[in-house]
């Protein structure tokens, strides 16, 4: 037979408890107490109960003997037979209101927990298994719920099947005692509530109990359950590849670009603006339009009219500059060509309306078709653009510049006249603006479906042409509108503004634009000059990503150093914070010298190293 020290460093071995085994022997009338147990009553001048006792035994190593004198708890008193239930015990007057909703429901949890038979006990011994000078009727061992089940299989290594206990979620030292002595068999103890109040048991734990006539057997099992790979702690499967915080992978991805094992691509760098990280490099692009065709020796007309030609030449224009971001843009009259204007082609400037169809008679408005982005004017032609971008894969992020609904009103009106609707006649503002809000919504579904992002221009809903309050009352509600229904779509929304926009960058940020690329602050007293990139990150803290600043008028004529100081300006101002891609203030102009787009790209790709940006010496 094993003895109890065995026995003890067994279960440490293999189960390894926070607190001690607890040894338990019922002891009966006459029989002598350990002269070294101590008597609650006596010793700590107070009564106590049965799940105290054996705390003290697990937690301090004491040996503690409880008899009638020392305890406390009619519940635990009733359940070892030291005293006759009383007639509250069998009316469930004890349990009713707090265990169960009535007296009947009381009856039957008390009929349900096992009792010794009044007098047939005297004693209830508790120690610490290794030091018991006793032998036990049983052991207790406090665990958590893995260890527990630990026991459990070993209790199953020679048979099989499954332990069956039952539970009451009160009086669990009935449980532990009387259950395991009278079935003669291993049990799960579910603690109960006075168990965890008076006998200090934690959240996290069980119990289980063992018959000592069963220690032999359970301590075999553990053997060889643990032989077979079942122990505890667990065994955790660790031969797996783990899935890091992305920001962790990123700085892994950093060291194999620098090795050459995976560079990153153009649109690797705009994701991780997006992401608020930072790739190898500030992402860059200039906004080009006509320039692709001009360099592939086409008018602006050209460019604008002729799809195969307009795709092939910003496809070369994407192998001459190698830049992070792509776009279908041709100009920002088609939508408004569309609705009926007519449209002015220059050979040096991009084209323009130069007959508003709303000009002269307002109310045409109600009888004005809504374009079918399939079949009207060049809006088929640019949705071709589109697709065959998406359908080359360059490896950079690919977008498409369409025309915002307050710019569409305003070629369709006229702006001067417009501006003069803003005090005359606002409710046709806001019908008008209904019109070209919808068709956005139709034109922006059909350039969604090819793939591409979406952006929308509004270069007339700058604060230079424009007051802020303006915006907030004729545009603002709608490019919320707007934004939302695609952000219902899951389909982020950028914008474009030109001139002055700083005071109304709060008010790009609630309508919900992703992005938002602006130009230079245009205000005439250049006292007042505002360095609206500076601003943009100073209000947005992250909130949107910014594209921008480097001053679009420069690419027609320039130095290289006057170039380098623009791009080092951006990034000096914005870089650190990520959220930021680098470009021009705007659509650099058709005729732009080629030197000057290869001399803002270099600038670029040197100076907007994030290696750089970070190292002791550049910050």
């Amino acid at each position: 037979m094993i003895d109890v020290k065995t026995a003890e460093r067994e279960l440490m071995t293999y189960i390894r408890p926070q607190t001690f085994p607890v040894a338990i022997r019922m002891l009966k009338p006459g029989e002598e107490i350990p002269e070294r147990a101590k008597r609650p009553a006596r010793d700590f001048k107070k009564l106590s109960m049965n799940c105290q006792v054996i705390d003290m035994a697990r937690r301090y190593g004491w040996t503690i003997a409880l008899t009638r004198e020392d305890h406390i708890c009619s519940l635990g008193i009733a359940a070892l037979g030291f005293e006759k239930p009383t007639h509250l015990h069998s009316s469930g007057t004890l349990c009713e209101g707090m265990y169960t909703e009535t007296k009947e429901a009381g009856q039957r949890s008390e009929a349900a927990v096992d009792r010794f038979a009044a007098g047939e006990y005297a004693t209830l011994l508790v120690a610490p298994l290794e030091r018991a000078t006793f032998e036990p009727h049983l052991v207790c061992i406090y665990a958590n719920p893995a260890q527990v089940m630990r026991l459990v299989q070993a209790a199953l290594w020679k048979q099989g099947g499954k332990v069956t206990s039952s539970f009451g979620g009160r009086i669990d030292c009935s449980e532990i005692i009387v259950t395991t002595m009278r079935t003669d068999r291993p049990q799960v103890i579910l603690p109960c509530s006075g168990d965890r109040i008076f006998g200090q048991t934690q959240d996290h734990e069980m119990a289980f109990t063992i018959p000592w006539s069963q220690m032999e057997e359970i301590i075999d099992g553990l053997r060889g359950t643990h032989a077979g790979g079942i122990r505890y702690p667990i065994t955790q499967f660790l031969e797996y590849e783990a899935k890091l915080p992305p920001k962790y992978m990123e700085a892994n991805r950093l060291w194999d670009a620098e090795k050459g094992k995976t560079p990153y691509s153009p649109r690797d760098r705009v994701v991780a603006a997006y992401k608020r990280t930072f790739a190898d490099r500030v992402p860059v692009y200039p906004i080009v339009a006509s320039f692709a065709g001009t360099l592939d020796g086409l008018s602006i007309e050209e460019y604008c009219t002729n799809v195969p030609k307009a795709i092939t030449a910003m496809l070369n224009y994407y192998e001459r500059y190698q830049p992070d971001v792509v776009l279908a843009y041709n100009d920002l009259a088609k939508e408004a060509e569309a609705f009926g204007c007519r449209v002015k082609f220059s050979d040096y400037v991009v084209p323009s309306i130069d007959t508003h169809v709303l000009a002269e008679d307002k109310a045409k408005l109600a009888s004005l078709a809504m374009p079918d982005p399939s079949k009207t004017a060049r809006l088929p032609g640019f949705l071709e653009q589109c697709e065959a971008l998406v359908k080359a894969k360059p490896p950079t992020a690919i977008g498409a510049v369409a025309v915002g609904p307050w710019t569409i009103a305003m070629l369709l009106r006229n702006p001067e006249a417009m501006l003069l609707d803003t005090f005359e006649d606002p409710r046709f503002i806001h019908d008008l603006m209904r019109v070209t809000t919808d068709f956005c919504k139709l034109w922006g579904d059909a350039i969604v479906k090819t793939g591409i992002g979406l952006s929308f221009s509004e270069p007339t809903a700058s604060i230079s042409l424009i007051s802020p309050d303006n915006y907030r009352d004729f545009i603002a509600p709608y490019h919320k509108e707007l934004v939302e229904y695609f952000k219902a779509k899951k389909v982020g929304v950028t914008t474009h503004i030109c001139g002055t926009t700083y005071p109304i960058y709060e008010d790009l940020i609630q309508c919900g634009f992703t992005t938002v690329s602006f130009d230079l602050d245009q205000q005439g007293d250049p006292t007042l000059y505002v360095d609206q990139l500076e601003r943009f990150m100073q209000v947005s803290r992250g909130r949107a990503v910014a594209i921008g600043n480097v001053d679009a008028t420069r690419f027609e004529k320039t130095t290289k150093e006057a170039m380098e100081a623009d791009v080092r300006r951006c990034i000096d101002t914005a870089a650190r914070h990520s959220a930021f891609i680098l470009s021009t203030s705007c659509e650099i102009p058709p005729r732009s010298d080629p030197e000057a787009v290869r001399w803002f790209m270099d600038t670029a790709h040197e100076y907007g190293r994030y290696d750089r940006i970070f190292s002791s010496e550049g910050g």
